[in-house]
């Protein structure tokens, strides 16, 4: 064996071994012995880029294509180069080299649509991505990169994965595919014959919006105990612990992340979600914005970075990480939402409508928008309307039974608009509904009260009165027992019909934020957020 073939074989070996140092003095030796050797000069090159010395990658590509400039081998190093330094249009030219050659080169689709996202045109990112999958529907990079990045709805990523044509021994991968989705809505059926993994995450994610904390605890601490640093899996997890106060498992799983170094950008967002449950939401958004800079395409930190603001009653600061997340995220809908909420509170009403009609458009039954649109009618004065987007968000809860605490308040609000429009038996209905789901709300006892009130059921007001005094002192709510306990004794009852059911409360409506990872708690949800990780937002009307 001759000298030459030696250093072939060593350089290879080298390369193979990620030992790249070791390989380029080697390659350099070979190519003064070679100097007109193709494949001398593309050992060299591997090894460059092994080294991650990038530019002379590209110098050593733009002298090899001097020669052959069809050399796919040196035209592929050179696109990868080429994006590894930021060079996007010269990653994109070599690239369509690459394509002219090969039309069926994935590879090259796929950089094409990496730079496109990273320049900002998500639009064309997206049609080279599907591209990318009608080619090859095995093609991982393309799919994951729609849904990690949200480019766009899991919905519309759903239905593009259908048109994919597999072989038929390959079809479940179709359901792994749609399994990354985070959609809530199928069965338990539908994830038998998904990998164990992702058919456990899909039940995480079902429990969880239906609101069964505890047995969404325990399935993601299985998940977790196989695969401790999935990022959608941890991020359920700190949903789940938000959502049941369990401040002392955050402050345990923020410290567990923070050992590995590899996931900083995970264990600070665990620090701010920590700082979150303890109410100390500046704090917080110091961690969330922290781990938006570790990367910038984590949705769920972008969400719950926003919530921070929206704690402080600093909207504008708010809706400026709402709109940088809709850039980053076109399919995140729960930040349209969000931005809407914002106008909302600021009386912005034709602007904030704006806002929720688009996020319908991408999400018609997403309960918190429709609760929303209702609350602008409410606030508009057209109640009939309102009372369609009620109950239209409270068919679509997924558990009407035990909603959670972003979504019950579409109980109260639906309630309080049939009291308003003299429905007292079905204002009762769903007012008793609301009390079941949260009966320490002083709120809810009150606005039953006042509708037994309103019908002439005394005993049971004068009841409900009681109750809420015994949670708060409230001055509004004595004077409703005074007024009960005088009619009781035989005053007339006319002067409360007329006066308290044709009056405007003067408080204002109760807004408050939980987190997701909703999914982005993605809200939208981020919501949501997403779940989504998704985190979400919550608003009662006026009692």
């Amino acid at each position: 064996m001759d000298l030459k073939t030696t250093l072939k074989k060593k350089i290879q070996s080298f390369v193979k071994d990620r030992q790249a140092l070791s390989a380029l003095p080697l390659a350099e030796i070979l190519c003064e012995l070679n100097p007109n050797d193709n494949e001398s000069h593309f050992l060299k090159t591997k090894a460059h880029f092994e080294a991650r010395e990038y530019e002379n990658v590209i110098n050593a590509v733009s002298f090899a294509l001097r020669v052959d400039r069809e050399n796919v081998e040196f035209i592929t190093l050179g696109m990868k180069a080429a994006f590894e330094i930021g060079e996007l249009k010269q990653s994109v030219k070599f690239a369509n080299s690459l394509i002219e050659l090969d039309k069926e080169n994935i590879c090259a689709i796929c950089y094409i649509a990496k730079c496109s996202e990273l320049c900002g045109d998500t639009v064309e990112a997206v049609r080279y991505y599907k591209i990318a999958l009608e080619k090859d529907p095995f093609c991982g990079e393309a799919l994951m990169s729609m849904v990690k990045r949200k480019l766009l709805t899991p919905k519309e990523i759903s239905d593009f994965i259908d048109t994919l044509r597999f072989p038929p021994e390959a079809e479940i991968i179709k359901k792994c595919y749609k399994a990354k989705l985070n959609i809530t809505n199928m069965d338990s059926d539908w994830s038998q014959d998904l990998p164990p993994n992702l058919a456990l995450l899909q039940k995480v994610r079902r429990e969880y919006e239906r609101n069964n904390l505890h047995k969404a605890l325990l399935l993601i601490s299985n998940f977790l105990e196989r695969d401790p640093y999935d990022r959608d899996a941890v991020c359920l997890y700190l949903c789940t612990l938000i959502d049941m106060n369990a401040t002392p498992k955050l402050f345990e799983e923020a410290h567990f992340l923070t050992k590995n170094k590899s996931r900083s950008e995970l264990a600070v967002y665990a620090i701010g979600c920590y700082y979150y449950s303890l109410s100390n939401f500046e704090r917080a958004g110091r961690y969330f914005c922290r781990a938006t800079e570790l990367d910038c395409y984590f949705a769920e930190a972008w969400v719950a970075y926003g919530h921070c603001y929206s704690k402080l009653e600093e909207g504008e600061q708010a809706l400026d990480v709402y709109r940088r997340a809709m850039n980053f995220f076109p399919g995140l809908t729960e930040c349209l939402t969000f931005s809407g909420m914002q106008y909302s509170r600021i009386h912005q009403w034709p602007i904030a409508v704006c806002f929720f009609e688009e996020s319908l458009k991408k999400s018609p039954n997403n309960p918190l928008v429709l609760n929303e649109m209702g609350v602008v009618f409410v606030r508009n004065g057209n109640l009939q309307e309102a009372l369609k987007f009620f109950y239209q968000a409270y068919n679509n809860l997924p558990n009407k039974e035990n909603p959670s605490e972003r979504q019950d308040c579409i109980l109260f609000n639906l309630a309080t608009i049939l009291r308003k429009l003299g429905e007292y038996n079905e204002a009762i209905k769903y007012y008793t509904q609301y009390v079941k789901c949260r009966p320490g709300a002083g709120h809810a006892h009150c606005a039953l009260g006042f509708t037994y009130h309103l019908l002439g059921n005394l005993k049971v007001a004068i009841m409900h009165y009681h109750r809420v005094l015994s949670i708060k002192l409230d001055s509004f709510c004595r004077g409703l027992l005074d007024r009960a306990l005088s009619t009781d004794s035989g005053r007339n009852i006319s002067g409360l019909m007329k006066d308290k059911e044709g009056a405007n409360p003067t408080s204002q409506g109760k807004v408050s934020f939980s987190m997701i990872s909703k999914t982005f708690r993605s809200v939208s949800s981020a919501e949501s957020v997403l779940r989504t990780p998704k985190s979400s937002v919550e608003r009662s009307l006026s009692f």
